[in-house]
C-alpha cells in the first residue's frame, strides 16, 4: 500500500510536472502516443517537453529518456493510472527527430473509502455544516470514481476557501491522507479538517462623508460588531452602498493585519476571547444635484424627449427629490416624487408622488392627474426567492377622456399591491433569464371613488439559449371585476397592438368593440409571443416571431388577433435596438416597429 499525505500528493498534480526541467513543449507532429485512453494521452501531451534542436544526435536524445519516462509515469498516475507499462523511443532523423510512446495503462485506481470529518474545535452553525456537506457531495471525490489527484487537491482547497470566507482563519487539516493500495487498485481518502475559531467583525469604522450623517450611512450595514465574519456579508455591504446611488466610490476593507496582532493580544490576555476583524468603510458621495436629458423614438409613441432632475440627498437622512419629464406626440408625462428612506434604506422607502399623463392616440384622448403615496420593500415569496420588489400604493386620480366622441370624467382612489422580479445572466442582453410582474388593484365607491372595481394583472417573459440561438417567450393576462365596461375609465381599460403587444397593429388599436364596431377597450386581456433570434455577425442578429392575443369585454366574446414577422437586432453601445416588420394575419396589415432597451 502507498500512503500519500498532503505534501506528497502535490507532486502528482499535473500542473507541477514542469518542475522536472522539461520546458519547451513538443510539437504535435513529432510525438506519437498509442495504447492510452484519450484523457491520459492529452495529459501526457500537455506536459511532455524537450529542449533539443531538430538535428540533435541520437545520443543526446537518448539521454532524455529517463526524465521523459518519469514524466509519463507521473502524468498517468495523476489521473489514477498506476499499473502503467510504457515503451518510449527517440528516433533521430530528417527533418526532425520523432518520439514514440507505447503504453499499456491497465485498469485505473478507483476511490474506495471516503472518510471526511469536519472536526470543529468550536461549534459551527447548521448552515455551515450544510454548506460543507453540499461541497463534499458535489465533489468528484466519490466512492467508485477513478482517482484523480487534482480532484483530491481541489476538494481540500475548496474546504479551506469556504472556511476562510466564513472567518475561520486558523483552519487546518489535522489529517490529509490518500492511501493507495495497488494490490486492490483502490485509493482510500481520509481527511480530518478543523476550522478552528470563527472570527467576528470588530469595530466598523465609517469615514465621515459630506451631506449624509454617519447614523444614516450605518443603516446600510447588514453587520455589527457581534456578527460572525463572512466574506459574503462584506460583499453585501459593498453592494448595498453601491446600489444606494448616494456614493460614487465605495471601499470596504477588512483590517486583517490588525486582526492578527489583536488576536494574539486577546488570546494572551484571555484564552476565551473571540478574535475580531476591524472593518474600514471609505465613501465618496456623488454630486448632490444632477440634470439629464435624452432623445429616443419608438413606433408606438414616435420621437420622445426626456428631461430629469435629481436632488440625491436633500438632508442628512438621505431624502431624495426626483423630477422627470417625457414628451412625445402620443404621450406627455411629467412626474415628481419625494423619497424617504426607512430603517433599512437599501430595501425600504416611502415615496410621495404626483404626476400628469396625457395620451393622444388614434383610439382615445385622455388627461389624468394623480397624487399618491407608495411603500416599497423587498420580500421573499415561497419557492420564488427572497428578492422580490413589493410596492403597496394608494393613488388618487382624476381623469378626463374622449373615446369614440364620448366624453368621460372619473375620480378614483386606487389602492393596490404589486410584486416584481428580474433574474438574468446579463442585464442588457441576457442569454438566460426571466421576469415576472403581478399586480392587484382596485377602488370602492364608498371611499372617494365614482365606481367600484378590482383588477388582477400578470406578465412574464423568459429568455433561453439553445446553442447560438435564443428563444424569447412573452405573455400577459388580466381581468377586471366591474359591473359594466363603460364604467371603467379609459386608462384602466385594456388595449392591445403595438411594439410590446401584437406587432403588425398600431399602438392600442385593438380591443373589445361596441355596436358600431369601434374599439372601446376591454375588461380582460390575454396576449402571448414567441420569438427566436440567431446571430449573423458580431453584434447583429435576425429574428422570427409570432404574436397573438387581444382584450375583450367578456370571456364569451374572445377574438384573438395574430401576427407574424421578422426583424433584425443590433447590440449598440447604448443597448439592443430592434427593427421588426410584422403583418397581421387575416387583416392584411403591415407595420414597421422600432424599439430599443433591455430584453427583460
Amino acid at each position: 500500500m502507498i500512503s500519500i499525505r498532503a505534501t506528497q500528493a502535490l507532486a502528482l498534480v499535473p500542473l507541477l510536472l514542469s518542475s522536472f526541467g522539461l520546458w519547451a513543449q513538443l510539437p504535435a507532429e513529432q510525438i506519437q502516443i498509442s495504447g492510452a485512453p484519450r484523457v491520459v494521452e492529452d495529459n501526457i501531451r500537455a506536459h511532455l517537453s524537450v529542449d533539443e534542436a531538430c538535428n540533435s544526435t541520437q545520443r543526446r536524445l537518448d539521454r532524455l529518456l529517463p526524465s521523459l519516462t518519469q514524466a509519463v509515469d507521473r502524468a498517468s498516475q495523476a489521473l489514477g493510472y498506476y499499473q502503467l507499462g510504457s515503451t518510449i523511443t527517440f528516433t533521430a532523423g530528417e527533418p526532425c527527430w520523432q518520439l514514440r510512446i507505447n503504453l499499456a495503462t491497465g485498469e485505473p485506481v478507483r476511490i474506495g473509502v471516503v472518510d471526511i470529518d469536519i472536526d470543529a474545535s468550536t461549534p459551527i452553525t447548521q448552515r455551515e455544516s450544510d454548506e460543507n456537506a453540499q461541497l463534499i457531495s458535489a465533489s468528484a471525490v466519490q466512492p467508485g470514481e477513478v482517482l484523480n489527484h487534482a480532484h483530491y487537491e481541489d476538494l481540500k482547497s475548496e474546504l479551506s476557501a469556504m472556511a476562510v470566507e466564513n472567518g475561520y482563519f486558523g483552519a487546518r487539516f489535522t489529517r490529509s491522507e490518500l492511501a493507495i493500495d495497488l494490490d486492490r487498485n483502490i485509493a482510500d481518502v481520509y481527511i480530518t479538517f478543523d476550522p478552528g475559531v470563527r472570527y467576528r467583525f470588530g469595530e466598523i469604522h465609517v469615514e465621515p462623508v459630506a451631506g449624509l450623517s454617519e447614523s444614516f450611512v450605518r443603516r446600510f450595514l447588514p453587520i455589527d460588531e457581534t456578527t460572525p465574519y463572512s466574506t459574503n456579508q462584506l460583499i453585501e455591504l459593498r453592494q448595498n452602498l453601491n446600489d444606494s446611488q448616494y456614493f460614487s466610490t465605495v471601499t470596504v476593507t477588512p483590517q486583517l493585519d490588525i486582526t492578527r496582532s489583536s488576536t494574539a493580544n486577546n488570546t494572551s490576555n484571555n484564552s476565551a476571547a473571540i478574535p475580531t476583524v476591524p472593518i474600514n468603510v471609505s465613501l465618496v458621495t456623488r454630486p448632490r444635484q444632477a440634470w439629464s436629458a435624452g432623445l429616443g423614438a419608438t413606433t408606438d409613441i414616435g420621437p420622445r424627449v426626456t428631461l430629469a432632475y435629481e436632488d440625491r440627498y436633500i438632508n442628512e437622512q438621505g431624502h431624495r427629490l426626483n423630477g422627470d419629464l417625457s414628451v412625445s406626440a402620443v404621450e406627455q408625462e411629467p412626474k415628481l416624487s419625494y423619497v424617504i428612506p426607512l430603517q433599512n434604506p437599501s430595501e425600504d422607502s416611502i415615496s410621495l408622488n404626483s404626476a400628469y399623463l396625457g395620451q393622444r392616440n388614434d383610439t382615445y384622448d385622455s388627461d389624468t392627474y394623480q397624487i399618491g403615496v407608495s411603500y416599497r420593500t423587498k420580500v421573499g415569496l415561497k419557492w420564488l426567492g427572497d428578492d422580490w420588489l413589493q410596492n403597496i400604493f394608494v393613488n388618487y386620480q382624476q381623469e378626463n377622456s374622449i373615446i369614440n366622441r364620448v366624453k368621460e370624467q372619473s375620480n378614483l382612489a386606487i389602492t393596490g399591491i404589486s410584486w416584481s422580479v428580474t433574474r438574468a445572466d446579463d442585464p442588457v442582453f441576457p442569454t438566460q433569464g426571466w421576469r415576472l410582474f403581478t399586480q392587484v388593484s382596485g377602488a370602492t365607491n364608498s371611499f372617494l371613488s365614482d365606481i367600484s372595481f378590482l383588477q388582477l394583472y400578470a406578465s412574464a417573459k423568459t429568455v433561453r439559449s439553445f446553442g447560438s440561438a435564443r428563444i424569447l417567450l412573452r405573455g400577459e393576462a388580466a381581468t377586471t371585476l366591474v359591473d359594466e365596461l363603460q364604467e371603467l375609465p379609459v386608462t384602466l381599460r385594456y388595449f392591445t397592438g403595438g411594439d410590446q403587444s401584437i406587432r403588425g397593429y398600431q399602438y392600442e388599436s385593438l380591443g373589445a368593440l361596441n355596436a358600431a364596431n369601434e374599439v372601446i377597450g376591454g375588461k380582460h386581456l390575454l396576449t402571448g409571443s414567441v420569438e427566436i433570434d440567431y446571430p449573423i455577425r458580431d453584434g447583429w442578429r435576425v429574428a422570427l416571431f409570432h404574436d397573438a392575443g387581444n382584450s375583450f369585454a367578456n370571456f364569451s366574446a374572445i377574438k384573438i388577433k395574430r401576427s407574424v414577422g421578422f426583424g433584425i437586432r443590433w447590440r449598440s453601445p447604448i443597448g439592443p435596438i430592434r427593427a421588426d416588420l410584422a403583418s397581421g394575419i387575416g387583416d392584411n396589415s403591415f407595420r414597421l416597429h422600432i424599439t430599443m432597451g433591455p430584453d427583460l
